[in-house]
């Protein structure tokens, strides 16, 4: 038993501390991508989040599903999209863009730069929405920049270069931004470039900030929806139970009293605990006289005045000679015809 309720406690402790540390991970966010806002670390955007959903007349929500399922009439901010995703292959990624702002959303699309810093051809792009991208060399911090952007409206620009452009498409818009840095923990902290986020927000007070895009999605597992409503705790707490049910069937509870020790002694056969048994009780001189009262109790009608008088005759002298005297009365008993 105590082999059990050990292996019971090294492998609750076990548990314990695999949960501590995936919540320290989770916590600060590590286990999610760049500019998501659930990082709480530098790279993250939670700080932003929060300071929204603080806010008075603000909701604040993130998005885990395609973007077809968003609501109408909302500020959608898509942080961290690569500029490679605007290249020769993104008319699907773009006509979902102006379609969600056809319905009424307010687009804005932060872009990165590519891992290897060189730009793709943006045939598509400029056909499409009349906008080019450009790569600056001679600046680091703002090195993506919008050109020939017509029928574009320029929100901040850092001398000819345009950072941020606007461009109304149905009923909502769709927002570039040249670099996604401006809404991350570090930038949130500085509060220096708060104004063009909030330029970017527009009029809607209602804002989604997309995780989907990042990678993020909803899984539709059982998991997925544990967590969603707050379940993980229960699941435990089942698992438990589980593990006191299959501890309580293996190991009787409470354990069974220790049976007494059992002294073997060396065994006898019948014939020698018959002798011992004589040895103790009958004395040796009337021994032949107990066994023929003994074997007379159950077979004096059997035997003939005669016989019966023989035997007991033949006892008178058997006090020194027990065994002969029984033989002879054993003669006398099956011996043929009349005595």
């Amino acid at each position: 038993m105590k082999s059990w309720i050990l292996a019971l406690i090294l492998a609750g402790g076990l548990v314990y501390a695999a949960l501590y540390l995936f919540n320290l991970q989770f916590a600060a966010g590590e286990v999610y991508p760049e500019y998501s806002t659930l990082r709480t670390d530098p790279k993250g955007a939670r700080l932003l989040y929060d300071s929204l959903a603080a806010l008075p007349g603000i909701a604040v929500e993130r998005n885990y599903r395609a973007l077809e399922f968003l609501p109408d009439g909302v500020t959608v901010f898509l942080l961290a999209i690569p500029a490679e995703d605007f290249g020769d292959s993104s008319e699907p990624y773009l006509r979902v863009l102006e379609q969600s702002a056809r319905r009424g959303n307010r687009m804005v699309a932060a872009l990165t730069l590519p891992p290897d810093g060189k730009l793709p051809k943006f045939e598509e792009l400029a056909k499409r929405w009349n906008v080019q991208l450009a790569l600056d060399d001679k600046v680091r911090r703002h090195s993506l920049y919008f050109t020939n952007a017509r029928e574009w409206t320029s929100l901040y620009r850092l001398g000819a270069k345009q950072m941020m452009i606007e461009r109304a498409f149905g009923k909502g818009s769709v927002v570039l931004f040249a670099g996604s840095d401006d809404f991350t923990n570090m930038a949130t902290v500085a509060s220096d470039r708060l104004n063009l986020v909030t330029l970017a927000i527009g009029p809607n007070a209602h804002i989604v900030f997309d995780e989907q895009h990042l990678g993020i999605a909803e899984s539709g597992s059982v998991v997925a929806l544990a967590r969603r409503f707050h379940l993980l705790g229960v699941g435990f707490g089942l698992a438990l139970c589980a593990a006191l049910l299959l501890w309580r069937h293996g190991v009787d509870f409470p354990p069974p009293a220790r049976a007494p020790a059992v002294t073997r002694l060396a065994g006898r056969t019948s014939h020698a605990g018959l002798v011992t048994l004589l040895r103790r009780h009958i004395p040796p001189r009337a021994l032949a006289s107990a066994c023929w009262q003994q074997w007379l109790s159950g077979n004096r009608g059997a035997l003939t005045p005669a016989r019966l008088q023989k035997a007991e005759s033949i006892l008178t002298g058997a006090a020194d000679r027990p065994v002969e005297a029984l033989r002879e009365i054993q003669a006398v008993l099956h011996a043929k015809g009349d005595l």
